[in-house]
């Protein structure tokens, strides 16, 4: 009698240990089956996508202004660096011999002019003298007038001046030296024209319209961006490299940037105002389609991962367009979901959770 209790205490505890044995198992397996995530609210927002390129600054204005007369230079009137107004003379050429030469050419002009004259009046009024002498003397008289006109130029060609305002950036002589018509004499600088010149691929040609929004920087202040507009979009591709050029006015006020500096340009190439944008992270290949994951229940209305096979268009970053297969509205799976598969149990974890969550998928401790 006493052995047959003490079987049946065993037997008991035995089924006791079991039962414990079974609930913990169940429970654990329950543990394995749901997985802590965290969603966010799919909505449409305005998608940009951005070209980083390189450039240099240029301007218009950038010339080798040169000698048009002989003669020697007797004055060097401006320094490099110095800055100049439109018209005002930098080299002075010798001007005594074409100042000769242009008071004997006046005087023989008045000369011409007073017989021309005297010719004129005497054929047409008191019919004296030939046509021809009459017509040889108006000739003659324009001839010297044009040749007097020409030396008036000359001797206005003996002040070099700048073209346009600007700044003397290099003298490439001096007062003694003799110059003849094609010497360059000086180079100025118009500071105030000053262009960013980048080379887009041919690719991008449908993407860039005048007035769209850039961002320029320098590598000397890398911190100050400007955000300025396309001011000249090329209509030719250059063979030798398949680019076409964008030109990018630089404000007036930028005094420290130097032409055939280099700049970094940030150019934009697309914008979508009504997109579905989702971080690449978030996105999966399974069995040769791009996937995600949103919240969703089973029949008996447990929090269940369905899976989407989506359609992909532009990116710019992490950033990926899904074009189709995801809808405003959705609750995708952020944290979590690449422990999933479809119709994996899940629990929506509170913000400390769903931090151990995203700490584990980047193999933190």
């Amino acid at each position: 009698m006493m052995n047959n209790i003490k079987k049946l205490t065993i037997l008991l505890f035995a089924l006791g240990v079991l039962s414990a044995c079974e609930t913990e198992v169940a429970e654990h397996e329950e543990q394995v089956k749901s997985v802590n995530i965290e969603t966010e609210q799919v909505e449409t927002e305005v998608f940009e996508s951005y070209l980083r390129l390189v450039g240099t600054v240029i301007t218009n204005s950038d010339v080798q202004v040169a000698a048009e007369v002989s003669g020697r230079i007797t004055e060097v009137r401006k320094n490099e660096g110095e800055v100049v107004r439109k018209g005002e003379t930098v080299v002075k050429v010798d001007d005594r011999k074409l100042q000769q030469e242009f008071n004997r050419l006046r005087a023989t002009t008045e000369q011409s002019r007073e017989n021309y004259e005297r010719l004129q009046r005497l054929y047409e009024e008191e019919n004296i003298g030939s046509e021809i002498d009459y017509l040889n003397a108006k000739y003659g008289y324009e001839q010297n007038r044009a040749a007097l006109e020409s030396i008036k130029v000359d001797l206005e060609n003996t002040s070099i001046s700048a073209p346009f305002p600007g700044s003397v950036e290099s003298i490439f002589t001096e007062a003694g030296e003799m110059v003849s018509p094609g010497t360059p004499v000086f180079r100025l600088i118009n500071r105030d024209d000053k262009r960013v010149l980048i080379g887009v691929p041919a690719r991008y040609s449908g993407a860039v319209d005048l007035g769209d929004n850039t961002e320029v920087w320098f590598d000397f202040d890398p911190d100050t961006k400007y955000q300025l507009p396309v001011t000249f979009v090329g209509s030719a591709i250059d063979p030798r490299n398949r680019t076409f050029e964008v030109e990018i006015k630089l404000p007036v006020d930028i005094s420290q940037i130097k032409v055939d500096m280099i700049a970094n340009v940030r150019l934009r190439t697309e914008r979508i105002e009504e997109a579905i944008v989702v971080s690449e992270q978030y996105i999966f290949q399974k069995e040769g389609n791009d996937v995600v994951y949103v919240l969703n229940q089973n029949e008996q209305g447990e929090p269940i991962a369905s899976q989407k096979i989506v359609s992909l268009g532009s990116a710019y970053g992490n950033a990926v367009v899904v074009e189709d297969g995801l809808n405003a509205g959705d609750e995708l799976i952020t944290l979590g979901a690449s422990y999933l598969q479809d119709g994996s149990r899940v629990f929506k974890a509170e913000s400390d959770q769903s931090e151990m969550a995203s700490n584990k998928e980047n193999g933190s401790e």
